[in-house]
């Protein structure tokens, strides 16, 4: 997984996170054992919320997926008049600075938006990248695994390949599969690590990749987008 260079008024994070062993493919690592307290903490002061201009980058449409109890919904409800923070994963990456790094730093953010009091204007979305193992069942337990809350944290799965598609092309988030030797599918998938910014009318506002991961950049551009006039989509 290569990184992809940070866009918006985020510098560059020191990350440190140990090597572990490989879990198998459909398998979730037992992320509390890989990840350090404090992975997350800047080497720099953060720039204060509102201080800085966070420009349209492009505008995503809708998607229906189902959550993780099952149930069909659609992206455009739960975004509603709040800004949202999408991530794309799936449950058996084990690439430390992939989707384990996303689920941790999601983690931190969710408790920072609730001592903030920031959870009816903020929401998490996690879209999974394999719609076919990670079913609602499967999204329940790597919900609990990191803490969600199901109000501010949603996961979600694809109904098809199709609607999976369609996102990962609307967000511009690559997904390869990664085949053995002999041509058979490993049960892993290729993708940069991409967690965006999307403002209430469906603008993406920031990328933030493996060495911008930082929850209270996240918050600080959460507070700049509220507190903003954008709300049309760009030329």
């Amino acid at each position: 997984m290569r990184p992809i260079v940070p866009i918006g008024a985020l510098m560059a994070l020191s990350l440190f996170t140990p090597a572990f062993p490989m879990a198998n493919a459909h398998e979730i690592p037992e992320w509390e054992e890989t990840y350090i307290q404090g992975v997350f903490s800047p080497k720099f002061t953060p720039p204060d919320a509102g201080t800085y201009d966070l420009p349209v980058i492009t505008h995503v449409p809708p998607v229906v997926l189902i959550d993780a109890a099952g149930r069909r919904v659609s992206t455009a409800s739960l975004m509603r008049g709040k800004v949202a923070i999408v991530s794309f994963i799936y449950t058996a990456c084990s690439d430390r600075l992939g989707c384990p790094l996303a689920g941790m730093a999601l983690k931190e953010l969710q408790m920072q938006l609730l001592r903030e009091g920031l959870q009816d204007r903020a929401v998490l979305l996690s879209i999974s990248l394999d719609p076919e193992r990670d079913t609602p069942k499967q999204l329940a337990k790597y919900g609990h695994i990191f803490g969600v809350e199901p109000s501010l944290w949603h996961l979600l799965t694809a109904p098809s390949e199709q609607a999976l598609r369609t996102a990962l092309e609307s967000y511009g988030q690559d997904r390869v599969k990664v085949y053995n030797e002999n041509g058979r599918f490993t049960g892993r998938y290729r993708h940069v690590l991409k967690v965006f910014l999307v403002d209430q009318a469906g603008n993406v506002r920031n990328i933030y990749s493996t060495g911008s991961l930082v929850p209270q950049v996240m918050v600080n551009d959460i507070k700049t987008v509220l507190a903003d006039k954008i709300t049309g989509r760009p030329n």
